[in-house]
């Protein structure tokens, strides 16, 4: 698992991508609360941030398997689809009543809510364009062509446009 978080990372790391610089960030903005959050919420007996956290800890279990077998594809964001897609429906048929046990902090409930969900629209369109044949993103055809990286698979030579980097 830590191994798949530090290959990803470093790829990110390199320059020359755009999109990949967007994807590091996007990374801190998903990760880093869902860390906080599980002790947070505990002081104050609620349980969904330790949920949101065991989510994330699976998901990274899962990506693990998924990079082995069909690394730095789209399809990797099937992890957060099968354990973040059960617990946002959770959330959303529940969503008033966590998020008046979050009492004053809701908001912060409604910021979580907002990114997972997110998260989970981008996991899926990108599961959508893996299916349709377009497997890898635009950063990793960047940085094929930057040589950070090496796939031998022709599509990872499909152009970056201003057109991909947004739908696909």
């Amino acid at each position: 698992m830590i191994f798949v978080i530090k290959e990803h990372r470093r790829l990110l790391e390199q320059p020359g991508s755009p999109t990949g610089w967007l994807v590091a960030q996007w990374a801190k903005i998903m990760v880093l609360p869902q860390f906080f959050l599980a002790p947070f919420t505990l002081l104050f007996g609620r349980w969904e941030g330790p949920m949101i956290f065991l989510a994330r800890f699976l998901a990274m279990h899962v990506v693990y398997y998924l990079d082995r077998m069909i690394p730095y594809t789209r399809a990797l964001g099937i992890c957060h689809l099968v354990t973040f897609g059960p617990l946002f429906i959770w959330f959303s048929l529940n969503f008033s009543e966590i998020y008046q046990g979050w009492g004053v902090f809701g908001f912060l409930f409604v910021i979580e809510y907002i990114i997972i969900g997110l998260c989970l629209y981008f996991d899926l369109r990108d599961l959508i364009l893996y299916l349709c044949g377009r497997p890898y993103p635009c950063y990793v055809r960047d940085y094929n062509r930057t040589g950070y990286l090496h796939i031998e698979d022709k599509r990872v030579e499909q152009p970056v446009t201003l057109l991909s980097i947004f739908f696909w």
